[in-house]
């Protein structure tokens, strides 16, 4: 396998994630953030993932200590982006922000470094527009959290080259992720269909017909279960197509919700009365009676359970 140096800009959660799972495949990381207080939480978090990993069984610890050794943190970015053939920004998801990062990282990249951003439905096009060499730019949206799902997007722009999609599924994969050729509309695919399950959860909740629980509960025990052995379009085949051309499948899409703005629906009236999710203590859920911090660990262990089907219990060692 052959050396590969990477740079992650952004030391948020995201960022963080990235760097550990580059490192983990082998690349010596450099992990950048404007702020130093900032760049030491990260690498209290990335240890912390690291081991939780090993304890999860999805690493051996010394797989999870040479990973760990291979990140460095920097508030230089020109230290940070120097001899790097792979820099990914993983800032605030701003289009305007993430220009700066990249046309500032391409200044002091070499004249082959592939450049790239994790962002979950800006267009790549938009992204790569300022850029002297957007040929060499591509998006690889990582599927949250980061270590932990296999999926990545990869979304090429008008200018970018076929080279540089090759190259970029091939650090992926090194990495040990699938990464997806996705198309460059707005939420490519996974943000798009996870918009869509929303958006008429969403419609059906303000009409009164259902509950958020019982929503999350046919998604949690019904598609959950199903899709990993069976995707949306083996399904259909599976059935037929005559089914899905019925009156009936005709009945149920004529029904499915059309609205376009977010802001005209529940979501709206929570983000008015100050419910906007998790953090602020409630949005769909009263999330003052509810422990978020045992929900993500939860949330991670059944990722971990399915992740370890997937590899067949196999404990993966750092750089395999």
């Amino acid at each position: 396998m052959s050396e590969l140096r990477a740079a992650v800009l952004g030391s948020g959660t995201m960022g963080g994630q990235i760097a550990l799972v580059l490192a983990l495949g082998g690349a010596d990381t450099v992990l950048w953030g404007r702020r130093p207080e900032a760049l030491d939480a990260a690498g209290q978090t990335i240890e912390a993932a690291a081991n939780w990993m090993v304890e999860a069984g999805l690493l051996d610890q010394p797989g999870a200590d040479a990973g760990i050794a291979r990140i460095r943190r920097s508030s230089d970015m020109a230290d940070a982006v120097d001899g790097a053939g792979f820099v990914i920004e993983a800032v605030a998801e701003d289009a305007a922000l993430k220009q700066a990062i990249l046309l500032q990282a391409e200044q002091f990249a070499l004249p082959e470094t592939l450049l790239s951003s994790t962002t979950s439905g800006i267009s790549a096009t938009i992204l790569q527009e300022r850029l002297q060499h957007p040929e060499r730019f591509a998006v690889a949206h990582f599927a949250q959290p980061a270590h932990l799902m296999r999926l990545v997007e990869v979304v090429a722009g008008d200018a970018t080259s076929t080279e540089t999609v090759a190259a970029v599924s091939a650090i992926l994969e090194r990495s040990g992720k699938l990464p997806v050729l996705a198309p460059n509309v707005p939420g490519f695919l996974w943000a798009r269909i996870q918009h869509a399950i929303l958006r008429e959860f969403v419609s059906l909740v303000d009409r009164g017909l259902v509950t958020p629980e019982a929503c999350d509960l046919v998604l949690k025990e019904g598609y959950a279960v199903r899709l990993p052995a069976m995707g949306s379009f083996e399904h259909a085949d599976l059935a037929g197509l005559d089914l899905m051309a019925s009156r009936a499948s005709a009945a149920v899409w004529a029904d499915l919700s059309t609205e376009s703005q977010p802001g005209n629906t529940s979501v709206g009236r929570l983000l008015a009365e100050g419910k906007a999710g998790m953090r602020a203590g409630a949005g769909f859920y009263d999330w003052s009676k509810r422990n978020a911090d045992a929900f993500r660990r939860n949330r991670d262990e059944e990722i971990v359970r399915r992740v370890l089907i997937q590899r067949g219990a196999r404990v993966v060692p750092a750089g395999e």
